[in-house]
C-alpha cells in the first residue's frame, strides 16, 4: 500500500531513492512567488541530500520544467505577442538560455537522471482518461518500477498508488 509522507517525515525515507517532480524543481530554481512552497521544498531537498538519499529526475520532468518556466515568463509580459513569437524573439531566446543554464548548472549537477524506454503496452496503458495527465502516468510508471518515492506538490498524484513525499495538504488528507 502506498504511503503519503509529510515533508517533515523525510527521515522515514532513509535509504530510499526519491524522484523529484517538475513543480518542486520550479519551486527550487525559479521564483514563483509561492514562498512557503519554495522554502519548504528547498529545506526538504537539503535534508534529503544530508541524509544521502539519491535524488532523480528524467527527461520528461526536465522538459516540463523548461516548457512551464518559459510559459511563466511569457505570461508575465501581458503582451499581444503570441507564445511562439515570444519564444522566437530575442527576449524569448534569452529566457530559454537562462533556463538551460539552470538545468545544466543546478539540476543536472545535483540530480541523477533516470531513463525509461516506454513500449507500446506502456503507452496503451496510459491512454485512459483519469486524474493523471500523460506525463504523470509516465512518472508513476518510473517510480513504481524503481521503488522510488515521488517528491511532488501535485495533488493529481494523491491516489496514484506510489509513495509520495509532499507538503500539499490535499494529498495528505
Amino acid at each position: 500500500m502506498a504511503t503519503n509522507y509529510k515533508l517533515h517525515d523525510f527521515a522515514k525515507l532513509l535509504g530510499k531513492d526519491v524522484f523529484v517532480d517538475a513543480n518542486v524543481l520550479i519551486y527550487l530554481f525559479w521564483p514563483t512567488g509561492q514562498h512557503q512552497y519554495e522554502s519548504n521544498y528547498a529545506k526538504v531537498i537539503n535534508d534529503l541530500i544530508k541524509q544521502k538519499n539519491c535524488l532523480f529526475v528524467d527527461f520528461l520532468v526536465i522538459s516540463e520544467v523548461v516548457n512551464r518556466v518559459l510559459r511563466f515568463e511569457y505570461q508575465k509580459l501581458n503582451s499581444d505577442q503570441s507564445f511562439k513569437d515570444f519564444r522566437n524573439s530575442e527576449g524569448g531566446k534569452d529566457t530559454i538560455k537562462d533556463i538551460y543554464v539552470i538545468v545544466q548548472e543546478q539540476i543536472l549537477k545535483r540530480f541523477k537522471v533516470i531513463g525509461k524506454t516506454f513500449n507500446k503496452n506502456d503507452i496503451a496503458n496510459f491512454l485512459m482518461v483519469d486524474h493523471l495527465d500523460f506525463i504523470d502516468k509516465a512518472i508513476v510508471s518510473i517510480c513504481s518500477e524503481n521503488n522510488m518515492v515521488l517528491l511532488t506538490n501535485d495533488k493529481d498524484f494523491k491516489n496514484s498508488g506510489i509513495d509520495i513525499l509532499t507538503g500539499n495538504i490535499y494529498i495528505l488528507n
